[in-house]
């Protein structure tokens, strides 16, 4: 009996100890307030696929991934990465222009790098960047263009129309118009009427000869037409325009 009332004297005695250490152990398992961290995730690497690689034609790329993070996009055969931005909550986008160093093929790998806080994912691109429909050439590719006189070979270009050198020719009666006058009617005392001073207008043609560099003046009763700069010929008198 008392080996018994001693027992539970221990057990009252060391209770407030144990329930001290059971709180406490159960207090270090409880998580902060606000110290979770979400995981990083990509979950969508897409292209929209061109049908040629030529110089200014654009690539346009869409990742799918957390919110927040930074992606960079690095093309075998570019001369340059792509920074993607976030255009909407978890989308991010770019688009890649083709420049003449570029390199670029059909098959080249796409890589996209994600990092958000000291975590990254890089992500490959799983199809090709170039349509499955277009025939696959390397970009920048030269064609030879056969010889002449091959088989398959084109006929040669014809040959430019080039002007004919003028050829000089010596003519005596070749001349140019220098000026045009109007001669008035010389008047008396009398002042005539404006009519007949015009009916009585003569014209004064002056020529100067190409190969002696001398004029000669021929007059017309009525307005002959010519212009100043014309190029004419003189025969007895009387001109004419020099036809090419």
């Amino acid at each position: 009996m008392r080996l018994h009332r001693i027992l539970l004297a221990m057990a009252i005695a060391t209770a407030p100890a144990t329930a001290v250490l059971t709180s406490s152990v159960a207090h270090a398992q409880v998580p902060p307030a606000g110290g979770r961290t979400d995981g990083l995730m990509v979950t969508g690497f897409d292209v929209q696929q061109i049908s040629s690689l030529a110089p200014g034609n654009q690539l346009h790329f869409d990742v799918f991934a957390t919110s927040g993070a930074s992606i960079t996009l690095s093309i075998d055969g570019a001369t340059r990465g792509l920074q993607l931005n976030e255009v909407e909550p978890g989308k991010y986008a770019g688009t890649y222009t083709i420049g003449d160093r570029d390199r670029l093929r059909p098959d080249s790998k796409v890589r996209a790098d994600t990092r958000l806080r000291g975590q990254t994912v890089a992500s490959m691109l799983t199809k090709p960047i170039v349509r499955s429909d277009v025939p696959l050439q390397p970009q920048n590719e030269r064609r030879l263009t056969p010889a002449a006189g091959a088989p398959g070979a084109a006929p040669p270009p014809p040959p430019r129309d080039t002007e004919r050198p003028r050829v000089a020719r010596y003519c005596t009666s070749c001349a140019i118009v220098e000026k045009v006058e109007v001669i008035q009617p010389s008047t008396a005392d009398a002042r005539p009427l404006a009519t007949e001073v015009r009916s009585r207008e003569r014209y004064r043609v002056t020529v100067r000869f190409n190969t002696s560099d001398s004029t000669q003046a021929i007059e017309y009763d009525n307005n002959p037409g010519y212009r100043k700069g014309d190029r004419v010929r003189v025969n007895d008198g009387v001109l004419s325009l020099e036809r090419d």
